[in-house]
């Protein structure tokens, strides 16, 4: 029954037979099933009524058709207005969304417990990271009773640990948005992540999902629920599918979920920005406090107050800091990290329970650096107790940079024996100059044509256009040949002129859209860009050759090479890099593999099969298609870049392989250094060759004085 009111028009279901102990099929409900049955009664039925009228003769088939046709088109029209007051006012809205957060979920809870155990924080237990609202967490919060939004409201006490880090948003006393201040190391990255996983873990049907995005690609111009629904999309395209918005307009349905409430967004490293962006960020985060928004922010202590003094703090927001592992704790965590019976650590472990404010317990007072010295000193050759003797050890931050410096030839000492690590720290240096210089801290495989100086990414245009051009002037001069000596038609020559524009169409839209990043096959995207190129040349190229029969095989030629090397629409975030390389792989693979096969087929009718020329110009055209993906741009930048000995050939396994060490860790797509000390230390200076022998240490940049040689 429809029910019409004043405020709406909606759809109530009355029951007028009830049935029980009905079962339905499985099939039954399989849109698939339905389809198909559909599909070959629409078959059978218009073969039906093509025979009806066919036996009715002429003119009264004509008649019939009018009633026939009438008939149906007023069926149509009814079944669609009853399909959208159904949909209307349908009351099982809220399920098919659970679906898509429950997707949603899944997909961010195997991402982020897969990046967990990669980073290997349970060995050989998770460190209790504590976190609390301090004075120094206060100075840069909104008063209590703007976090409360209660007038005249005290302090609570809010604190929590890693073990039970989700706890905060069970209480009903404080609002669902947080902010973790931490230096450098704290722990920031590990309590988000873990955050992420718990409330992913605990969340229940209709419960916002949990998202952990890089803040650093964010910029505050976009406002932050555009910029969050962006990052949605581009994770899953079906969330760009459009929904109806307020005031009969229409927006994404990623857009529509954050507008919702369905997404609490956990923005690691805010200070990842620069100072301006920073600054603009905490508007933008003020702005959707205001709102109602709830979100998690992480952010170094330092540049957190430089941006609230300079724009005021974030309202009715919580702001604690990271709290400094104890000592009795972090010797507990290198002794259980050790075999029972290694006795070098014993000296540190003393130091450690007695020591109080000395140089190495403030060194050791942050998950990075213990994980550094459990990393560094896991070979057996190696003495700990030089923390406490040598020379650097006088203070924090020689500690810190001795730990920072021999960390690569620790995880990769298996390799190479005395000469462990320079390999892996001189292409290791050329990754981490090259984000240092693009001020980013995401390594995307994508933009490895980019590295400076050497050119690769002009190299890959180069090439792509000698290629091209290669194929225009080989067609055109044998087109011309033919010509003149009548053996080829005009459409023939038409078809090779058409493949070279063709790859020259693919060359000019990758480059004004999105030329540097990972793509996926798209049969729709295809056919839209073939729409688009070849219905305007068709109009011109036959008004220009004056040959309706030319323009339309220039046309088609064109809009399917085209729509052949570029129709790929961009790949979603993945869950590894690897996976996004993969995807981008399968899409230049299979371009290249279909346009080879309709250059095979088109020039087999101009020279033949068994002619090598066929051959040699759809493996023209077969590579130029390879070098419009970012896979092929990777793979010739790769080499080139291997050539000069700057990054290794196997890049791809060199990658993984520093992430399985735990040099880098996994955020979608891209690789990250596991923390921006490392990509620092890396950047600015060598490590030290000199290798110790058994018992002694190598000398770090901290012994090496002014106008001294370093060892080499």
């Amino acid at each position: 029954m429809i029910i019409i009111d004043q405020s709406a028009v909606r759809v109530v279901s009355i029951p007028v037979l009830e049935v029980h102990h009905c079962a339905v099929p499985n099939w039954f409900t399989r849109p698939r099933v339905w389809f198909l049955i559909m599909l070959v009664a629409a078959t059978l039925a218009a073969m039906l009524l093509a025979w009806f009228l066919r036996s009715e003769g002429l003119e009264r088939a004509d008649k019939w058709s009018g009633v026939v046709f009438g008939s149906v088109s007023a069926l149509a029209v009814c079944v669609g207005t009853l399909t959208w007051l159904w949909r209307l006012g349908n009351a099982d809205a809220g399920s098919e969304r659970e679906v898509v957060l429950a997707r949603m979920a899944k997909a961010q809870r195997e991402q982020w417990t897969a990046e967990q155990a990669a980073r290997r924080v349970g060995e050989p237990w998770p460190l209790n990271v504590t976190w609390a609202v301090t004075a120094g967490s206060s100075a840069v919060m909104a008063g209590w009773a703007s976090v409360l939004q209660k007038a005249g409201a005290g302090p609570v006490d809010v604190q929590g640990d890693y073990a039970r880090v989700a706890a905060v948003f069970d209480r009903d006393d404080v609002p669902r948005r947080l902010v973790m201040l931490g230096e450098p190391g704290a722990g920031k990255s590990l309590l988000a992540v873990h955050l992420t996983v718990q409330m992913l873990a605990r969340r229940r049907p209709g419960a916002p999902v949990t998202v952990l995005l890089s803040a650093a690609s964010w910029n505050p111009v976009q406002p932050l629920d555009d910029w969050i629904a962006d990052q949605l999309i581009a994770q899953d395209r079906r969330l760009a599918t459009t929904v109806p918005g307020p005031n009969a307009t229409s927006r994404s349905l990623a857009r529509d979920l954050v507008a919702g409430g369905f997404v609490l967004p956990v923005l690691d490293g805010l200070d990842e920005l620069d100072d301006e962006r920073q600054r603009a960020a905490l508007i933008g985060l003020s702005h959707a406090a205001v709102a109602g928004r709830e979100f998690v922010v992480t952010c170094r202590t330092q540049p957190y107050k430089a941006a609230v003094s300079a724009c005021g703090p974030i309202p009715a927001t919580v702001v604690a800091e990271l709290l400094p592992i104890p000592s009795a704790e972090a010797a507990q965590h290198l002794a259980d990290s050790a075999t029972a019976d290694d006795l070098r650590w014993s000296p540190v472990l003393e130091h450690l329970q007695k020591a109080g404010r000395a140089p190495l317990t403030r060194a050791l007072s942050t998950p990075l650096m213990i994980w550094l010295a459990r990393t560094v000193y896991q070979d057996r050759e190696r003495d700990p107790s030089e923390l406490l003797t040598a020379r650097w050890a006088a203070s924090k931050e020689g500690i810190e940079q001795h730990l920072l410096e021999h960390l690569i030839p620790a995880v990769y000492a298996d390799r190479r024996g005395a000469a462990a690590g320079i390999t892996e720290t001189r292409w290791l240096a050329t990754l981490a100059r090259h984000l240092r210089e693009q001020r980013t801290f995401d390594l995307a495989w994508w933009r490895i044509a980019e590295i400076h100086p050497v050119p690769t990414a002009q190299v890959v245009s180069i090439v792509y256009v000698i290629l091209v051009s290669l194929y225009c002037i080989f067609a055109a001069v044998l087109g011309g040949i033919s010509m003149t000596n009548d053996s080829l038609p005009p459409l023939q020559v038409t078809i090779n002129i058409g493949t070279g524009l063709g790859l020259l169409a693919a060359f000019g839209r990758m480059i004004f859209s999105d030329l540097h990043l990972p793509r996926r096959v798209s049969l729709r995207g295809s056919l839209r860009l073939f729409l688009v190129v070849a219905a305007p040349l068709m109009l011109v190229a036959s008004l220009m050759a004056r040959s309706l029969a030319i323009g339309a095989v220039l046309a088609v030629t064109v809009g399917l090479i085209t729509a052949l090397a570029s129709g790929a629409e961009p790949a979603p975030i993945a869950t590894s890099p690897l996976t996004s390389i993969a995807t981008d792989r399968t899409a230049a693979m299979v371009s290249a593999a279909t346009i080879g096969a309709v250059e095979v087929v088109l020039q087999a009718q101009n020279f033949g099969l068994a002619n090598p020329l066929t051959w040699l110009l759809a493996a023209m055209a077969a590579l130029a298609a390879v070098l419009l993906h970012s896979w092929g741009q990777y793979c010739l930048a790769t080499v080139v870049l291997s050539a000069s000995r700057r990054l290794p050939v196997y890049l791809t396994r060199s990658l993984a392989d520093a992430h399985k060490r735990g040099v880098l860790r996994s955020a979608g797509s891209v690789y990250q250094f596991r923390h921006g000390l490392i990509r620092d230390r890396i950047a600015v200076e060598p490590i030290s060759r000199e290798v110790p022998a058994t018992g002694q240490t190598a000398r770090s940049s901290a012994d090496v004085r002014p106008g001294r040689a370093r060892p080499s």
